[in-house]
C-alpha cells in the first residue's frame, strides 16, 4: 500500500468528519485499533506519511498526553490525485475500487468519470519513441467472451469479429456474399454439398498458414455447444479435398448456408492452438484485422495486424475500457462519439458530422409458455398488447426509442401495422381470460429497466400487477432466471437478417425459443426447413415472414418498439460507419492529418 491509500484509510478513520488543516487529538493505542494493525505499524505509518509531507505529527510528551495529528490535504483531492494515477496505467477497475471505499458522501465519483471523458477517444501517442494512432472507447457491459462458440451478445460478436475472420462476408451495401478467408466456392444442384477454397498466404497471428485442418475442426467444434452448435446441426459430413479446399455435405437443402457462413460464430480458428492451450481464449489468436494484445477486468487491448490479408487497419491499437454499469449517466456515449484530442482550437460545434439510422431489430417480450400464469391465456396476452401505447411510449421515454413496432425488422410496414390502443376492448379479453390480479413477473437486465418501468406503471393503471426482476448482463442467461419469470424484455439485433430471424428459434439457450410453446416450436422449425428448401429469396422471405405475422398476431410475442443508433465525430476523423451491430468498424477509421 502506497501513502496515498495509507493516507485515504487513516483519513477516513481519524479525520471524518472533522477534515484536514485541523490538529485532531489521538492515541497510537487508538490508531493501532482503527487501522487492525500494532502499535509498531502505526509509528512506521506515521513517520512515513509525515516524511512524505501528507501529515504533521506532534507526539505527546508524558504520561497520559495524546499525540496531536494534523491531515494537510482535503480527502476529495488525494482521493482524485490517486485514482487519476492507476487509471493512466490503466487500472481502472481499481481506481473505481479505492473511489467507492473512500468517497461516500463526496463528489469523486461523479468528477473522476468527467475526468475520464477527456481520456477517451482518438489520440496520437508515442509509444518506443514511435508515433501510434490510438482508440480509447468505454463500455459500460462486461465482455463475456471471446470465443465464437459461445456469443449471444451483440458487442461480444463485434469483439470477436476484430479477431477473426470467416469464410465469406455478407456487404450490406452491395446486397451480396463477397470472399474472405474463401476466395471461391461452389455447391451442387440440390443445395447440399458446398465446396469452399481457401486463399492462398492467409496467416494466422502467430505466423503459421491458414489450411483446410482449421476450418474443419473450427466447424467441427461447434457441435453441440449452446449458442453456435445450431449453425452445424445439418453439416453431416467435413471433407479435406486439399491443403486449401473443403467440402461440407448437408442432410437437407439449405441454401442460405453461404449466409451462415458469414456469422461470427463460424469464424476460422487456429486448430492446434485451441487444442493445445486450456487458456487459448483468454489470450485468443486469429486471422483479423487486429492481434490480442491483453484482456483484464479492466480493459481489452488489440493492436494492429500488420500482415491483414484485406489490408491493414489505419489505426494501430484499440483499447476497450470497462467501465462500471452505473457511471454511463455521467459519461458520454463514448461507444458512439469520437473526437480528435490532438486538434487544435477544437470546437465541438456546427462542423461535427453525425451518422444515424434504425437498428436492425427491435425490443419485445417474449412470453413464458413452459410456466402456470395468466400469460397461458391468448386473451389475456391481446389484452396486454392492446393496452401497450407504444407511440406514447417512444414520446415519454425518448432516447434512442425511436418507432412503434409490430415486427422484428423497422420499416413502414412493421410502424403501420401497430396494433391501436383500445382500452375498452383490452379489458373485456382481461375479463375473458379470468385474469385474477395475479403478478406479472418481467424479468430484464441493466439498459432495459426504464422500458420495464414505463410497462409496470402503465400496467398498473388498468389493475395488472407486475413485479420487475432486475438482472445483469449475465445473470440473464441462468436458466432457472428465465423458468421462472412470466415473460422477458429484451432487445433483438438482425447484424444477419434471415440467419438471426432462425437463429431465435434455432439456437439452444435463446430467449425466443426457450419461451415458446413446444407445439408453435415445431410447426417454426417446419416453416425454417421449407425457407431453407427455398433457393429464391423471395420464396424463403414468404416463409420466414409467415413467422413473424403467426407470433404477432396471435401474440405469442409483444412487440415493442424500434430503436436509432447515432454518432458524432469531428470532420477530421474519417472512414467512420456503423455495421448491423451498431458498432464502429475499427478497421477503417483514420485521422486527417494535415500541417501549417
Amino acid at each position: 500500500m502506497n501513502s496515498e491509500e495509507r493516507y485515504l484509510m487513516m483519513y477516513n478513520k481519524v479525520a471524518d468528519p472533522i477534515g484536514f488543516g485541523k490538529p485532531i487529538e489521538v492515541s497510537l493505542e487508538g490508531l493501532a485499533e482503527a487501522l487492525y494493525c500494532t502499535q509498531r505499524n502505526v509509528k512506521f505509518i506515521v513517520r512515513k506519511l509525515e516524511e512524505d509531507g501528507f501529515i504533521e505529527w506532534q507526539a505527546g510528551r508524558g504520561r497520559g498526553n495524546r499525540s496531536r495529528i494534523t491531515f494537510l490535504y482535503p480527502k476529495e483531492k488525494k482521493l482524485m490525485e490517486l485514482a487519476q494515477q492507476y487509471a493512466s496505467r490503466g487500472e481502472y477497475k481499481y481506481a473505481f475500487e479505492l473511489i467507492d471505499q473512500y468517497g461516500e458522501g463526496t463528489g469523486v465519483r461523479h468528477q473522476f468519470v468527467e475526468w475520464m471523458n477527456s481520456h477517451f477517444g482518438y489520440r496520437t501517442e508515442l509509444i518506443d519513441d514511435l508515433e501510434a494512432d490510438l482508440l480509447r472507447l468505454p463500455v459500460y457491459r462486461p465482455i463475456l467472451t471471446l470465443d465464437p462458440k459461445e456469443l449471444y451478445y451483440a458487442f461480444s460478436v463485434h469483439m470477436v469479429r476484430q479477431l477473426f475472420d470467416c469464410l465469406v462476408k455478407y456487404d450490406r451495401e452491395a446486397g451480396k456474399i463477397v470472399p474472405s478467408l474463401a476466395h471461391a466456392w461452389e455447391h451442387d444442384e440440390e443445395g447440399k454439398e458446398w465446396t469452399f477454397h481457401l486463399r492462398k498466404g492467409i496467416q494466422f497471428h502467430h505466423g503459421r498458414d491458414l489450411v483446410a485442418e482449421d476450418v474443419i475442426y473450427s466447424l467441427e467444434r461447434l457441435r453441440g455447444s449452446a449458442a453456435s452448435g445450431w449453425f452445424v446441426r445439418t453439416i453431416v459430413d467435413i471433407q479435406r479435398r486439399g491443403p486449401r479446399t473443403v467440402t461440407l455435405k448437408l442432410d437437407r437443402p439449405n441454401w442460405l448456408l453461404p449466409r451462415y457462413m458469414c456469422s461470427t460464430g463460424m469464424s476460422i480458428v487456429p486448430h492446434e492452438l485451441v487444442e493445445q492451450d486450456e487458456q487459448f481464449w483468454e489470450h485468443p489468436v486469429g486471422t483479423g484485422p487486429f492481434r490480442f494484445g491483453e484482456w483484464t477486468a479492466d480493459r481489452i487491448i488489440m493492436k494492429a495486424n500488420s500482415h491483414y490479408f484485406l489490408g491493414r487497419a489505419h489505426l494501430d491499437g484499440v483499447i476497450i475500457v470497462i467501465m462500471p454499469e452505473d457511471t454511463a449517466a455521467f459519461a458520454k456515449n463514448w461507444d458512439q462519439l469520437l473526437i480528435d484530442h490532438d486538434a487544435k482550437d477544437y470546437q465541438p460545434a456546427q462542423d461535427w458530422k453525425k451518422v444515424e439510422y434504425v437498428t436492425n431489430g427491435c425490443s419485445l417480450l417474449t412470453w413464458n409458455r413452459g410456466k402456470k400464469g395468466p400469460q397461458q391465456s391468448a386473451d389475456f396476452r391481446k389484452a396486454i398488447d392492446l393496452l401497450v401505447d407504444r407511440n406514447r411510449m417512444v414520446a415519454e421515454l425518448g432516447g434512442d426509442r425511436m418507432y412503434p413496432a409490430s415486427g422484428f425488422y423497422p420499416g413502414e410496414e412493421s410502424y403501420d401495422s401497430v396494433a391501436c390502443p383500445d382500452v375498452e376492448l383490452a379489458l373485456e379479453l382481461l375479463k375473458r381470460s379470468r385474469y385474477g390480479g395475479e403478478r406479472l413477473k418481467i424479468g430484464t437486465y441493466g439498459i432495459h429497466e426504464k422500458d420495464a418501468r414505463w410497462l409496470q406503471k402503465e400496467l398498473a393503471s388498468y389493475g395488472i400487477a407486475v413485479e420487475i426482476q432486475l438482472e445483469n448482463w449475465k445473470s440473464i442467461r441462468d436458466e432457472q432466471v428465465r423458468q421462472d419469470v412470466d415473460c422477458l424484455l429484451y432487445c433483438v439485433v438482425f447484424a444477419e437478417d434471415e440467419v438471426c430471424m432462425i437463429e431465435l428459434f434455432e439456437q439452444t439457450g435463446n430467449f425466443m425459443r426457450d419461451h415458446l410453446d413446444p407445439g408453435l416450436l415445431q410447426w417454426v422449425e417446419n416453416k425454417i426447413d421449407k425457407a431453407l428448401a427455398s433457393r429464391e429469396t423471395d420464396k424463403r422471405w414468404k416463409e420466414l415472414m409467415d413467422i413473424e405475422y403467426k407470433l404477432r398476431d396471435e401474440t405469442h410475442v409483444l412487440f415493442l418498439l424500434h430503436k436509432k443508433l447515432q454518432m458524432f465525430h469531428t470532420p477530421h476523423i474519417k472512414g467512420i460507419g456503423m455495421n448491423s451491430l451498431g458498432w464502429i468498424d475499427f478497421k477503417d477509421i483514420w485521422l486527417e492529418k494535415t500541417t501549417g
